[in-house]
């Protein structure tokens, strides 16, 4: 590691315990409902506005020895540990991705001339590649803050994956190209799937807002065990009190959970059907490939193509799961949130490695369940998490994983080339 890397690594520290400082406000105040601009940050005791110098990353909960200055109230030991660690993902990814050179890698792999000849140049290029790490940083800190909200309220808000959708689509418009290192283009049949299905997602959203597709659940989502504990603590608090107690909420019967959740299979329906005819578009005779392929040879437009697939991908085999274990089990299997979640990941990071990170979440979450059901706590377990740990995991090993798949993959489409 040269002198430049540490002073790199030591940048890249501090500005991501800044960006960490910003997650705890957003972790406090948007499932709250409040402006993450205004009041400037104070104590949640005596109201009073924090100094910039008692603001600090890190630095101002140590100097104050994690009590307020003014009235002495202790100060949560979260938010340094959720700055720390936030500069600790930004430093030990730079040092994934740019020294160790493990991380993403090209659609395209390109060679680069050295003293001993050619050699494939495998991830990032730290002289010209900063938009995709910049990029994949902010996700993890998006990831983190709807990780803790989850853990702690059983909800995602959606505008954290909604932005980083937004900002995956853009970044990917903006550098993408068949050389770059975490690059999504997409080749004509692909991204015609892509423009198809978003086409298709418009249409759904559209007939759900006119009343066309009907709404699951429209009294609310059957609720979690740890949501009736909350609940029955509260009734019992009321009636202790001769208040009235809090309004009980909807009971659901396996066959009313089912019937409910097959109502959503019409919501996906739009975009499946028009991925399919963006496809056949492409695929049968005339005028329309070639103008399409025309498109195509624009990086910026197959970036962006690659990033919505992504998103579309991604989002699915979450909602697809959601519907299907639902239907199997007679319970609610997965929040939308996680859909969300997903989308926002699969904009970031493509489709297929938004497909790796669902499958293998699972894995990240199966020790903690095991001590859950063998000591009887709660069962139902926030899967943002799970999914948010394994993300920041493909995105280090996604290319090995591809690599190993790729002779599967590639003998399943050979058995298909007689359909196409």
């Amino acid at each position: 590691v040269l002198a430049l890397d540490w002073v790199m690594i030591a940048f890249v520290f501090v500005f991501g315990a800044a960006i960490g400082s910003f997650l705890n406000v957003v972790v406090w105040r948007l499932p709250r409902g409040e402006s993450l601009l205004s009041p400037p940050s104070h104590c949640p005791n005596c109201q009073t506005p924090l100094a910039w110098y008692d603001n600090l990353p890190i630095v101002g909960w140590l100097k104050l020895a994690g009590k307020c200055r003014h009235c002495r109230e202790p100060i949560s030991v979260r938010y340094p540990l959720v700055e720390a660690s936030t500069g600790l993902i930004f430093a030990g990814y730079y040092v994934l991705f740019f020294i160790l050179q493990i991380g993403p890698c090209a659609p395209a792999p390109v060679t680069i001339q050295t003293s001993l000849g050619f050699i494939l140049r495998p991830t990032l290029a730290i002289e010209t590649d900063w938009a995709i790490y910049g990029l994949y940083m902010l996700t993890l800190a998006g990831l983190l803050a709807a990780s803790l909200i989850d853990a702690e309220l059983f909800i995602i808000p959606i505008e954290i994956p909604w932005f980083l959708a937004a900002l995956g689509m853009v970044v990917h418009a903006g550098v993408d190209h068949p050389a770059l290192a975490g690059a999504l283009n997409v080749g004509p049949v692909v991204g015609a799937m892509s423009a198809g299905g978003t086409v298709g997602l418009t249409v759904a959203v559209l007939l759900w807002k006119i009343g066309w597709i009907p709404t699951s659940f429209p009294r609310g989502e059957p609720i979690l065990e740890i949501d009736r504990a909350v609940l029955q603590s509260e009734i019992d608090a009321a009636k202790k009190s001769g208040q009235a107690p809090p309004p009980l909420p909807p009971e659901y019967s396996p066959r009313a959970i089912r019937r409910e959740i097959g109502k959503e299979m019409f919501f996906l329906l739009p975009p499946l059907l028009g991925a399919l005819a963006g496809a056949l578009a492409v695929l049968l005779p005339g005028k329309v490939p070639a103008f399409w392929r025309n498109w195509c040879e624009f990086h910026w437009f197959t970036g962006m193509l690659g990033s919505l697939l992504g998103a579309l991908v991604g989002a699915f085999v979450v909602w697809i799961t959601r519907i299907l274990g639902t239907l199997a089990f007679g319970r609610v299997a997965m929040g939308l949130g996680d859909a969300h979640l997903m989308f926002g990941v699969g904009a970031v990071i493509g489709a297929g490695a938004a497909t790796v990170a669902f499958f293998l979440a699972p894995f990240f979450g199966l020790l903690l369940a095991i001590w859950m059901l063998a000591t009887g706590k709660r069962r139902e377990l926030p899967y943002g998490p799970y999914l948010s740990l394994a993300t920041g995991f493909v995105m280090i090993y996604h290319c090995p994983i591809a690599a190993y798949l790729r002779p599967g993959l590639s003998a399943l489409v050979e058995m298909l080339s007689p359909f196409r």
